[in-house]
């Protein structure tokens, strides 16, 4: 099972981007689709490819905000203008608009805000916001002198504070292994983002990543990176104004589980036995929600009533649902994906997990988008599934 996520792939490798990219132009800029349909060969359901197929694009995290509630625009990632930029990409006519340009643009992370007018992103170590139509921005927040921005973001629901993780720049090494063996001093800024200021909330000598606010508060939860099978108690909790960071789940002789409230638990490294749970991070109590039996990426609906999964297995690369009351699979349609590297644009390096499907629901849970290489190059795609999945409201958080 892989352990580096691209979003942590390719902040990795900013020093190399810096020195490779040529700067790219035309923020605000339109593209002309096309988008297309076809019907999936295993379940004969629809299936729209919302990018064109001469250049790669992918999707931001899942845990960002980049889907607006109507579906009506998506934010993402896309090399059609020589190196990779943040796109806005318009429903269902699938016309883009430029929105970032430049080098050293965190792909994987833009964050719409709650009225869905303005995005935030990071470039270089800086925190930008934008306006989600045209590109427009200014600069919210800068990182000092001997620190770095490690390319993960997180905001607020009402996006009133920003989460942005720094290391000590003398600490940043290449390759996955060797920058968790450094034990890099890290920590975590809490940004106003009405008035650009800073203050700490975590500072460890361990390397952090992935945080998150909790709905409806500003409590953040993060994790310990590294190899999933070395980390001691990778998830954490941390409430402004607490004494100190809450460990949420300890881990147990080989087991390995990932950084989210709801995870791939596995009791050791053959994946046999593994399970999806979650845990209570009020009062650390874990549930188990199913048997894991395929999915190689999952997250929830808005919700958390079903949960949408890819499969890595190569003899059947599809996107499941996982109902979890009833615990029942069903198979949605083929990814296809290959899962294997490609370019990054403009530079030397190459991208692993470029064609990763990492499929999310829409916020009313009518669509389920991804990423396939299933044509061609990377591309971004979608699926009605309003036959399967009761439609939400989005609360806010």
């Amino acid at each position: 099972m892989k352990t580096l996520s691209r979003r942590a792939f390719l902040s990795a490798g900013t020093p190399v981007l810096a020195a490779a990219q040529r700067p790219a132009t035309g923020r605000g800029t339109s593209f002309d689709g096309p988008a297309s349909v076809s019907a999936d060969e295993l379940t004969e359901r629809l299936v729209y490819r919302l990018t064109p197929r001469d250049s790669l694009h992918h999707l931001p995290h899942y845990h960002h905000r980049f889907l607006s509630k109507r579906n009506s625009f998506a934010l993402v990632a896309s090399e059609r203008t020589g190196s990779r930029q943040i796109f806005r990409l318009n429903l269902p006519a699938a016309d883009m608009v430029q929105l970032t340009s430049g080098p050293d643009i965190h792909p994987c992370l833009p964050t719409l805000d709650h009225k869905e007018k303005k995005f935030y992103f990071l470039q270089d170590n800086e925190l930008k916001r934008a306006s989600a139509k045209n590109g427009r921005e200014r600069p919210i927040y800068r990182t000092e002198s001997g620190w770095r921005m490690t390319g993960h973001l997180a905001i607020s629901g009402r996006s009133r504070l920003a989460a942005v993780v720094e290391m000590r720049q003398e600490d940043w090494v290449e390759g996955f292994d060797e920058q968790y063996a450094k034990k890099p001093r890290c920590r975590i800024q809490l940004v106003d983002l009405r008035t650009g200021t800073g203050r700490l909330l975590v500072g460890e000598n361990t390397w952090l990543a992935h945080p998150q606010f909790r709905p409806r508060s500003n409590d953040v939860l993060y994790c310990h990176e590294g190899p999933w099978e070395k980390v001691n108690g990778r998830l954490w909790l941390m409430r402004p104004g607490a004494e100190g960071p809450k460990n949420l789940r300890a881990r147990e002789g080989n087991e390995r589980l990932g950084h989210e409230v709801c995870y791939v638990f596995c009791p050791d490294d053959t994946g046999r036995g593994a399970t999806v749970r979650c845990v209570d991070v009020n009062t650390g109590k874990e549930r188990v929600v199913s048997r894991y039996t395929r999915f190689g990426w999952l997250s929830a609906n808005d919700d958390n009533s079903v949960i949408v999964g890819a499969s890595r297995s190569l003899a059947g690369p599809n996107i499941y649902l996982l109902f979890s009351r009833l615990q029942r699979e069903f198979t949605v349609c083929e990814h296809a994906s290959s899962g294997k590297a490609y370019p990054i644009a403009g530079t030397e390096r190459s991208d692993p997990w470029a064609s990763a499907p990492e499929p999310v629901f829409s916020s009313d849970s009518r669509w389920i988008y991804f990423v396939s290489d299933r044509e061609g190059l990377p591309a971004t795609y979608r699926t009605a599934v309003p036959d399967l999945v009761e439609e939400t409201r989005r609360t806010e958080t």
